[in-house]
Order: C-alpha cells, then structure tokens, then sequence
C-alpha cells in the first residue's frame, strides 16, 4: 500500500492539519466512467471498461509486454490531483508506470505530471500530484517481462482530512480480521492452519471538525460512502506506504458538541480493506 508523491510536490513541516503533508487523505471522488477508457491492449476476457468497476474482483489485464498507455476521459469543471489503483501486479512484475495529461499548447503532445516510478508491491497506492485541470489522464505502463493488470483506477481530487485521527487507530497493512481453522490433534499436536477468509478491518476516529468545514468538504463523501469504496491515508508523508482500498461497514453519524469556539463534529469511519 502506497502514496507515491510527484517529485514536483513541495513538503511542508506543519502539525497534522489540513494543510500538512501528514492529514489523512481520502480518494474518492472518481471521474473514470464506463464509455471514457481506452487501452492499447487487452485481454478479451478482461477489458479496460473493467476499470471503471470498484469491484477488485474484475480487473484489465494487458496481452503484452509493450510499452502501453491506458487513457481515461475525466473532463470536470474542478482539478484533479491522484490516481489510485488497487488490485493490481505493477509492483511484483517491475512495471514501471507514470502518469500524463494533454499539452494543451502542443495537441497531440503528453506532459508528465507523475514521473516514473516502480511500486514496492502489489498493495493499493496512491500517485499524488499538483492539481492540474485535464480533460484526459493516461497511465504510462513500460512492462519488463510480465503483462500488466490493474482492476480498479480512480481519478479525482483528493480530500484531505482538516484533522488527524485521534489515538488507537489501527494502520490497515496491520488490521488483520482473518478467519483461520486450526488443526488440532487429541493429543494437543499442532497439525496445521487454512486460512479460510483474509480481510482487513480498523476505526478511524476523527474529531472537532468545524462544522463549516465539513459541510463543504466532507458531507458529500459520507452520503457517497454508503456506496462506494474509497482510497485512505492516514499519514501519508510519514508512512506512504500504509494505505488501503477501503468501504465503511457501519453507519457514518457525525455527533456535533457546540464548544465555546463554535460548533464542531466528530466521526468514526469503521472501515473494512482489501487485504492487500
């Protein structure tokens, strides 16, 4: 699990604010649509449309080891800054990927606006850059041996939390929630495990947002949260690479105090994760 961070983003040292680079961070806002993907290669079984489902249980999946691009059209009246992939084989079969948008000054050119990169693993990620308006985005995939797949990509901008989570929140890479059979024999002998369901799951607890500011920056996220699944950080400049591809599998009820500095709100996101 990552959030890999464009070399052109500047890192300030602030407390976990809004405005430090440790605020959590939630994708999801996703532009990519059904009709708007185009891949220059495909598997007929496993076609790009696949990426615009937020199932992890369908995916793209290349039929070569070219260079290749996967090109999504995102035009939006606000800027985007991320795109997040999940279930995915760039780490392990040393992909390199980056990702560009149309030079609006040269039609038919790219400027890169994430520069290349090979992920450290297979985990969800996140690939942050200033925000920039675009009417397309296409990933930059340049395989080595192995054919890429990816099954889930959003592009968006990014919402990041005015808060950071309060104590005993536990990192997803570390929320195991597994159901395991334990083989055991009568005379106590140890025979083995199946693990017969991998999963992750944790609470991020979030107080004393100004009641303002969630009205504009969070209330729309909680109503789509009922739906959607969501990418979340939640210190990503410290530990980039502890972020999931996570759903909520409770109710979201912001609980308001009204304090001497005004009203404020507080949240708690029970979250469920792929597991990897």
């Amino acid at each position: 699990m990552a959030v890999i961070i464009s070399r052109s983003v500047v890192i300030l040292a602030t407390p976990v604010d809004e405005h430090s680079p440790n605020a959590p961070l939630i994708g999801w806002r996703n532009l990519v649509t059904l009709g708007g993907i185009t891949a220059d290669h495909e598997l007929t079984a496993f076609p790009a449309s696949n990426l615009a489902n937020p199932s992890t249980a369908a995916r793209w999946q290349s039929d070569s080891i070219a260079v290749q691009y996967v090109t999504f059209d995102v035009t939006s009246p606000d800027p985007i800054d991320y795109v997040g992939i999940a279930r995915h084989n760039l780490g392990s079969a040393g992909v390199n990927v980056s990702v560009e948008i149309p030079d609006e000054g040269s039609p038919g050119d790219w400027i890169e606006v994430f520069t290349p990169v090979v992920l450290a693993g297979d985990a969800p990620a996140i690939l942050r850059f200033d925000p920039v308006f675009a009417a397309q985005v296409r990933l930059k995939l340049v395989p080595v041996a192995t054919a890429p797949r990816i099954a889930v990509v959003y592009i968006g901008r990014l919402t990041r939390l005015q808060r950071g989570l309060q104590p005993g929140h536990v990192p997803l890479p570390f929320a195991a929630s597994d159901d395991i059979v334990t083989g055991q024999a009568e005379s106590g002998d140890y025979l083995g495990r199946i693990v017969t369901r991998q999963a992750l799951a944790t609470n991020a607890q979030i107080q004393f947002l100004n009641y303002d500011w969630f009205h504009a920056n969070l209330a729309d996220f909680v109503k789509a949260a009922r739906e959607i699944p969501f990418f979340f950080a939640w210190m990503p400049a410290d530990y980039p690479a502890e972020v999931g591809f996570a759903w909520v599998t409770g109710d979201i009820r912001p609980e308001t105090s009204v304090l001497r500095e005004g009203v404020v709100v507080g949240l708690n996101l029970q979250l469920s994760a792929v597991a990897l």
